[in-house]
C-alpha cells in the first residue's frame, strides 16, 4: 500500500482545540427552541468532517460516554496524534480515521449531529458538494448539521488583505516564511504610510486582529489555496439543493437584530417572519458579517419561531460572579454580575432577576433547572422572558440536560482528566463546557497535571507557590470550569 499524500495540515498542524459552538448540547438547545426534537447529547451519534486530531471530539467523548463519535480527516499526522490521546485516555466510544470526504462510505449509517468546522470555505466546489451530500445521506430525521464558512459582505474587506498576503508570499515556499512574510507585509502596509484615511485605519485594525491568531490559523485560513466566502443566501441555496433547510446559527445571539436602530428594525423586522432567510441576508449586510456557523436540518422538518416559554424545559449555567456596583446613585438592593468570558456586566435590583443570578453564580459550572430558578425568584412567568433575553445576549447558557460539573476544590483537588492530560502537552486545555483556556505559565501547567485527586492541598502547595497562591489558583480553576472536585 502506498503512503498517503502529505497535506498542508501534515506540515503545519492545526491547533488541537474544542469549538464550543459545536457542542451537541448547544445544538440540541437551538433545535428544541425552533420546534425540533433532537437527540440528547448524552445519547447521540456525532460525525465530524475535517476534525483534525480530535481536539473537538475527544473531550466530548469523555463527557458523554454513552454517545458515539466519529472523526475523519485527510491528514495522517493529525489522526495519529489524536489516536495517541484516545489510547492514553482509554476512550472506547470514539473513532478517528484518515479519509478523503469524497470517499465517505455509503454504509456509515445515520448521525444525530454532523459537524464541518473550518472546512467548507477552504475546499474545492466538488468537495463542498460532497459535504452537503453527506449531510443529506446520513443526517438522522431530527438531526442537525453544523457548517461554518466565511461570509460576505464582511469578507470583501478581508479578501483585500488576503490578496495582498498571497501576492507577497508567492515567492516563498516554507510555511513559516510565508506566515512571517504575510504578517510583516500587513504591518508595513498598515504603518508604512503617513496617510490616516479610513482604509489605513482599517489596515491597523486587521494587523491587530492577526497578531492574536496562531500562525497555523493564518497559514491554513488566509493563505489557503482555496478561500471562498458565501452570502448566506448562496450557501442556503446549495444546502436546499440537497434537501436541507436553514435552522439557525450555533450562537443564538447571532440571530438577534440587537444592533439595529429602531428605524431599521421597523423597516426590516416584519421580514423576519415572512422570509427568515432574506431577513438573515439583510442582517449580514447591517452587521458586515465575516463568518457564519449555520445549522441545517432536513427540509421535511418544520421549523417554528423560537418560543421563550420553551426555556421552561432547559437547564441554565452562567460564568458570572457578583461584583461591586459602580453607580453610586444605584437604588438600594442593586447588585451587579459580570460575565467571566465576554465581561458583560448586568446591574439590577429586579427582585425576580436577582435570586436567579445569585443561584447561577453560586452553582457555576454546574447547572440549575428552570424549576429551581423560578422557585428562588418566586415568579416563573416573569422570569422566563428575562432568562430568554439573557440567553439572546450570550449572558447565560442553556442546556438540554442537567450539567452537574465541577467542584469547589476539595482537600484533594482534582482537575478533569482530559484537561489534566492536555496540560502535559500544551498550555491550551479544554474545560467542562467545551471551550478552551490558556494556562498562564509552565508552572501552572505542572500544577494542573498533578491535580489528579491523590495529592492534598499541602502537597500541591509545594508546586503552587504556597497555600495562599494555591488557593487563588484553585479559585481560578473553579471559574474556568476545569475542576471536578
Amino acid at each position: 500500500m502506498s503512503n498517503p499524500v502529505r497535506t498542508d495540515y501534515d506540515v503545519v498542524e492545526y491547533p488541537h482545540r474544542p469549538f464550543a459552538q459545536t457542542q451537541p448540547d448547544r445544538l440540541a438547545v437551538i433545535g428544541t427552541l425552533f420546534g425540533m426534537q433532537p437527540a440528547l447529547p448524552d445519547r447521540c451519534r456525532v460525525l465530524e468532517l475535517g476534525g483534525g486530531s480530535g481536539g473537538n471530539l475527544i473531550p466530548l467523548a469523555d463527557l458523554f460516554p454513552n454517545s458515539t463519535f466519529f472523526g475523519v480527516d485527510l491528514a495522517q499526522t493529525a489522526i495519529n496524534q489524536g489516536q495517541k490521546r484516545i489510547d492514553a485516555l482509554g476512550l472506547k466510544n470514539i473513532r478517528l480515521q484518515r479519509m478523503d470526504v469524497m470517499e465517505f462510505p455509503a454504509d456509515a449509517g445515520e448521525f444525530d449531529y454532523i459537524i464541518a468546522h473550518g472546512l467548507f470555505s477552504w475546499v474545492p466546489d466538488f468537495v463542498r458538494d460532497k459535504v452537503l451530500q453527506i449531510c443529506q445521506d446520513h443526517l438522522a430525521p431530527q438531526g442537525i448539521a453544523y457548517i461554518s464558512y466565511n461570509a460576505y459582505p464582511g469578507c470583501h474587506i478581508r479578501q483585500m488583505w488576503r490578496d495582498m498576503m498571497v501576492f507577497h508570499t508567492r515567492q516563498f515556499t516554507e510555511p513559516n516564511d510565508k506566515v512571517q512574510q504575510a504578517k510583516g507585509m500587513m504591518n508595513l502596509v498598515a504603518n508604512g504610510c503617513t496617510r490616516q484615511d479610513p482604509a489605513h485605519m482599517l489596515a491597523k485594525d486587521e494587523v491587530e486582529k492577526r497578531s492574536k491568531l496562531d500562525d497555523s490559523a493564518i497559514f491554513h485560513d488566509d493563505l489557503s489555496p482555496v478561500w471562498q466566502p458565501f452570502y448566506v443566501t448562496e450557501f442556503l441555496s446549495l444546502a436546499g439543493a440537497k434537501g436541507l433547510r436553514f435552522l439557525g446559527e450555533a450562537t443564538y445571539s447571532d440571530l438577534q437584530p440587537t444592533t439595529l436602530t429602531p428605524e431599521a428594525l421597523a423597516q426590516f423586522g416584519p421580514m423576519r417572519d415572512a422570509d427568515p432567510v432574506i431577513f438573515e441576508q439583510y442582517m449580514d449586510f447591517f452587521k458586515m458579517r465575516k463568518f457564519r456557523q449555520t445549522l441545517l436540518c432536513r427540509a421535511s422538518v418544520p421549523v417554528q419561531p423560537a418560543d421563550p416559554n420553551t426555556l421552561r424545559s432547559f437547564h441554565f449555567t452562567a460564568p458570572i460572579q457578583q461584583v461591586p456596583v459602580q453607580d453610586p446613585n444605584a437604588p438600594p438592593g442593586t447588585a451587579a454580575f459580570r460575565h467571566g468570558i465576554n465581561e458583560v456586566t448586568v446591574t439590577t435590583n429586579n427582585p425576580v432577576t436577582l435570586p436567579a443570578l445569585r443561584m447561577l453564580a453560586d452553582r457555576w459550572p454546574s447547572s440549575s433547572s428552570f424549576t429551581e430558578l423560578a422557585a428562588a425568584s418566586g415568579d416563573g412567568d416573569a422570569l422566563c422572558p428575562i432568562l430568554h433575553s439573557f440567553y439572546a445576549s450570550s449572558f447565560l447558557n442553556l442546556h438540554s440536560i442537567p450539567r452537574k460539573l465541577g467542584g469547589r476544590g476539595s482537600d484533594k483537588p482534582e482537575v478533569w482528566r482530559v484537561a489534566r492530560f492536555e496540560a502535559t502537552l500544551d498550555r491550551g486545555i479544554p474545560h467542562l463546557h467545551h471551550g478552551a483556556i490558556e494556562l498562564e505559565d509552565d508552572a501552572t501547567r505542572q500544577l494542573v497535571s498533578l491535580m489528579d485527586g491523590t495529592r492534598t492541598r499541602a502537597e500541591l502547595a509545594l508546586y503552587g507557590g504556597g497555600p495562599a497562591q494555591l488557593d487563588a489558583t484553585i479559585a481560578k480553576m473553579v471559574r474556568a470550569g476545569i475542576l471536578i472536585r
